[in-house]
């Protein structure tokens, strides 16, 4: 018997009709539209949910670009100064000692308060010192040191009117800064140095020891009491140049160890006359020379140090010193101290001269 294949039954709803075929094909469209436009909606509330208020943002950042630059700048005849600058409301940054002219840049909030202070130091009173303060680089305050001579003050708010009329200090190169300490340890052996020297008028007898009296620019050789000077002999030349010696005190033995060994009553010495003839805490010790000699058969030690350093008035930037330590036989060994300024080289051969001729008396 033969079967007629049926048609496969499909699962309609309704009447038959599939479901979406009971929708008109024009709301179909409408639907995918309305659709899309809530996806694009949702998914842009959550990227500004995310990002955050753009009002916000845009306030923020032009608080940020709100901050103003101020710059603080220290002049005058001195060739280093005590300098501290900061927020007149908050803690002021302590430079210390600066060396002249001085320039810094920094950005501050706005309504904030500037401070700048320029103090002379201690062993540098007296000339001219100057205070000056740029916001966004103009003048709002400037000040000197004709209340105060040994200082210069700046302080206000960043919010100061411009002072037409009051210049940006002009930067000229100040002193060049010291170098690195530098002490040695070896035996290195001065140098002859090149020219003639001054001539040679006769000796200089004292603390045991004999040695030349230089002529030409120097002065004649005096007397001292120890007791006010340290020293008991002095010759004294054009620019500061200076020979003194007398007996090693107990002080400076005893800064050497008090063992009486030679090498470190020399560096007691040169450590002694920076401490007390140069500006304190800038002043700085580069060794050129250090080495054994035999002063009449005896031992003796010559230490040569070139002093770098920065004082008002002063033309020179480096002293050459030499201390020559002679073990006499007496107690305490004696000590010849000479300082030749770089500005007259034409006095260091001197120092060949003075050291080759110091006998023991």
């Amino acid at each position: 018997m033969t079967q007629t294949s049926q048609p496969r039954r499909e699962l309609h709803s309704g009447r038959g009709k599939k479901t979406f075929d009971r929708i008109p094909s024009g709301f179909s469209l409408v639907g995918a539209l309305v659709i899309l436009f809530e996806v694009v909606t949702l998914g842009a509330v959550g990227l500004a949910l995310a990002v955050g208020d753009p009002s916000d943002d845009g306030a923020s950042r032009d608080k940020e670009a709100r901050r103003v630059e101020v710059t603080y700048i220290a002049t005058g005849d001195h060739p280093s100064v005590n300098l501290s600058v900061g927020n007149a409301n908050d803690s002021h940054e302590s430079r210390r000692i600066v060396t002249l002219p001085y320039r810094e840049t920094v950005e501050m909030a706005p309504g904030a308060d500037f401070y700048l202070d320029v103090t002379s130091r201690e062993d540098q009173e007296g000339g001219t010192l100057t205070c000056t303060v740029l916001v966004d680089g103009k003048v709002v305050q400037q000040a000197h040191n004709t209340t105060d001579p040994s200082s210069a003050i700046c302080a206000g708010s960043v919010t100061a009117a411009p002072r037409p009329g009051i210049p940006v200090p002009t930067l000229t190169p100040g002193a060049s800064p010291l170098p690195e300490e530098r002490r040695l340890t070896g035996t290195v052996k001065v140098l002859e140095y090149p020219g003639e020297g001054s001539p040679v008028i006769g000796t200089v007898t004292d603390s045991s020891l004999e040695y030349a009296e230089l002529g030409g620019t120097w002065d004649r050789s005096r007397t001292l009491d120890p007791v006010f000077d340290g020293f008991t002999r002095k010759q004294e030349g054009r620019q500061r140049a200076l020979v003194k010696s007398t007996q090693v005190d107990e002080d400076i033995m005893a800064a050497a160890g008090g063992t009486g060994e030679l090498r470190g009553v020399a560096g007691a010495v040169m450590d002694e006359r920076r401490r007390y003839e140069y500006p304190r805490d800038q002043a700085v010790l580069v060794d050129v020379a250090s080495q054994p000699l035999k002063v009449d058969g005896r031992d003796a030690w010559l230490l040569v140090s070139e002093i770098h350093f920065h004082k008002r008035g002063v033309p020179s930037t480096m002293d050459l010193n030499a201390v020559l330590v002679v073990d006499t036989g007496r107690v305490r060994p004696s000590v010849l101290w000479v300082v030749l300024p770089e500005t007259n080289k034409k006095l260091w051969p001197d120092l060949n001269t003075l050291v080759a001729s110091v006998q023991v008396r």
